[in-house]
């Protein structure tokens, strides 16, 4: 794909993806309003949540762009990449974020069973995935490990001391 225009599949594949990150750029900003409005003390009291929830934002908006860019750029792989990683981190942040705030809210069972389930359903994505192409399983590994380590540290490890 290097090197060539992207073709049709790519430009649905990045339609669809922009799409995502809209709503979830949507999210971030009615979930960081609807806090700074009702309890602005959550976000000063938890560093992890008003960093994350903060940062989500700017990352989905540069995700937004890079994967727009893969409609007519000829170095699809660069950006690709740049929307992915920006996307996870983002799309961690906002995740660990819920988490937190649910910790903080109602209890830290009820967060962890939060975790648990969205670790669950990226690996249950991935196998699905794998099971379709073998081919994909490096990258499923790699975004898996991003997505895990991110939820375990930035969002498990303060959503248990803030609780």
């Amino acid at each position: 794909m290097e090197g060539d225009l992207p073709t049709e599949f790519y430009r649905k594949k990045s339609e669809i993806r922009v799409r995502v990150n809209l709503t979830l750029l949507a999210m971030s900003f009615t979930l960081f309003t609807f806090i700074s409005a009702l309890n602005a003390q959550m976000l000063r009291d938890n560093v992890f949540l008003a960093l994350q929830l903060t940062l989500a934002i700017p990352l989905i908006i540069s995700s937004i762009f890079a994967r727009s860019k893969l409609t007519y750029t000829k170095r699809t792989k660069k950006w690709s990449d740049y929307g992915f990683y920006t996307f996870i981190i983002a799309y961690t942040f906002l995740i660990n974020s819920v988490g937190i705030i649910l910790s903080y809210v109602i209890s830290f069972n009820i967060a962890i069973i939060f975790f648990l389930l969205n670790i669950g359903g990226a690996l249950t994505y991935s196998m699905l995935d794998i099971s379709e192409h073998k081919d994909n399983i490096k990258k499923r590994v790699k975004k898996d490990w991003i997505f895990i380590l991110g939820v375990i540290v930035l969002g498990i490890l303060p959503a248990a001391l803030s609780s």
